[in-house]
């Protein structure tokens, strides 16, 4: 062979293997971008949907909390009003309770357990205040003082539990959101 030929013929097989090394380099190179660029992406869809359920969550709960101070609305007019004019009122508190009880459903959907279950103690504080707060009336019928001068200490009781059940669900609420809690709460 002519050594023209030859030296063409070693040069194109080195430039074929040089191609084809650049080529599957090329390739190797590419694929872990590709590979790394779907791990961001799923990652990018897993934050997205966490803020999402997140927000989802912190809805339910503000809900849930402006039920509740509804109610609570309700049972101070109550406790404050003299005479207490029956019917009316009692009409508001079950409008208000039902209310909670709906937003509740939604903390129940929305999770996690822990919330719920505290979401359930605010709910129960709230019926055992209505309750409360109906007993007092009936003990003094006719009576033309308000509820909350009547039974001093059961009105105190009552606040004391608003306040324990709006802190423990707030707390969970942050907990289950993520967010940082305030640095002190008061206390009652």
């Amino acid at each position: 062979m002519n050594a023209t030929v030859a030296v063409a013929l070693i040069t194109s097989l080195s430039t074929l293997a040089a191609a084809a090394l650049t080529g599957m380099v090329s390739a190797w190179s590419n694929g872990r971008q590709l590979r790394h660029q779907r791990l961001l992406a799923r990652e990018q869809q897993a934050e997205e949907r966490g803020a999402q359920r997140r927000e989802l969550r912190r809805e339910a709960y503000q809900q849930f909390l402006s039920q509740a101070d509804a109610a609570y609305r309700v049972l101070d007019e109550g406790w404050l009003a003299a005479p207490f004019a029956g019917s009316s009122r009692w009409e508001a508190g079950f409008t208000a309770r039902r209310g909670l009880d709906e937003a509740y459903i939604r903390v129940q959907l929305e999770g996690p357990d822990r919330v719920a279950a505290e979401g359930a103690n605010v709910v129960r504080s709230i019926g055992d205040e209505f309750r409360t707060h109906r007993r007092v009336l009936d003990a003094n019928p006719g009576t033309q003082d308000c509820a909350a001068e009547l039974d001093r200490a059961a009105r105190a009781d009552v606040l004391r539990a608003r306040f324990r059940t709006s802190k423990d669900f707030v707390a969970a609420a942050r907990d289950s959101l993520g967010d940082e809690p305030p640095r002190e709460l008061p206390e009652a």
